[in-house]
C-alpha cells in the first residue's frame, strides 16, 4: 500500500469550491470593515455647544478660530480631537460643518455662514491666524472667518461639539469584527486542507 499525500489544486472540479471560498473571503472582510466603521462613528461623544457670538469682540482683534479650533479652545485638547455640527447635538446627524463669521459680511444665517468645520479663508488678507486686520470691514470673500467671534453673526448661529473619544469598539462590534475574522480564517483553512489517499 503507498500512501499519497497531494494538495488540491484549482482543477476544473474544485473551481466552484475555490469561488465560494473568495465570497466568504469578501464577506468575512466587508463584516469586518463594516464593525470597524460602525465603532469609529459610535465613538463620538456629544461635549456641548457655543453661539459663534459668544466669542470676544473683533475689535479687541482676537485669533480666527475654525469650528474645531473653538471646540478644543472652549472644551480642551487639541482641535483635530473634535468634530463639529450645525445639524443638532446627535452623534448620528454630525455633518463636519460649523457656523462662522465673516469680518465685513452678512451671512444668510441671521449673519452666519456654514463652512467646513476646519475652514480658513484662502483669500484673507488677515495676519496669519488673526481675524482683525484693522482695514474697516473689507470685501467678504479677501477676509477672515471666525467660528467663535462677537461680530455678524447673531443668534441662531449654534455649532455642536462632539470629542473622538478611543478606539475601542463595543461588544457588538467585538462580535462583527471576530465574526468577519472567523470566515476569513476558515476559508484560509479550508482551501489549504490536504487530500490524503491510500494507493
Amino acid at each position: 500500500m503507498r500512501f499519497v499525500h497531494e494538495y488540491r489544486g484549482q482543477r476544473p472540479d474544485t473551481v466552484g469550491d475555490v469561488m465560494k471560498i473568495k465570497a466568504i473571503l469578501l464577506a468575512g472582510l466587508a463584516t469586518a470593515t463594516l464593525a470597524a466603521s460602525e465603532s469609529q462613528a459610535a465613538n463620538y461623544v456629544f461635549v456641548g455647544s457655543w453661539e459663534v457670538d459668544q466669542g470676544p469682540n473683533w475689535g479687541d482683534e482676537p485669533l480666527a478660530y475654525t469650528g474645531q479650533g473653538a471646540a478644543a479652545l472652549l472644551f480642551g485638547g487639541n482641535a483635530s480631537d473634535y468634530a463639529i455640527s450645525t445639524a443638532g447635538n446627535s452623534a448620528s446627524d454630525i455633518n463636519f460643518k460649523a457656523w462662522y463669521s465673516v469680518l465685513g459680511a452678512y451671512g444668510p444665517n441671521n449673519g452666519g455662514f456654514e463652512f467646513a468645520q476646519d475652514y480658513v479663508s484662502s483669500q484673507s488678507s488677515q495676519a496669519a491666524g488673526y481675524y482683525y486686520s484693522g482695514n474697516p470691514y473689507p470685501f467678504a470673500d479677501t477676509d477672515a472667518a471666525s467660528a467663535y467671534v462677537w461680530d455678524n453673526a447673531g443668534s441662531g448661529n449654534v455649532n455642536y461639539a462632539f470629542r473622538l473619544q478611543g478606539s475601542v469598539p463595543e461588544p457588538a462590534s467585538w462580535a462583527l469584527m471576530l465574526g468577519g475574522f472567523g470566515a476569513i480564517g476558515g476559508a484560509m483553512r479550508a482551501r489549504r486542507r490536504p487530500a490524503v489517499s491510500f494507493g
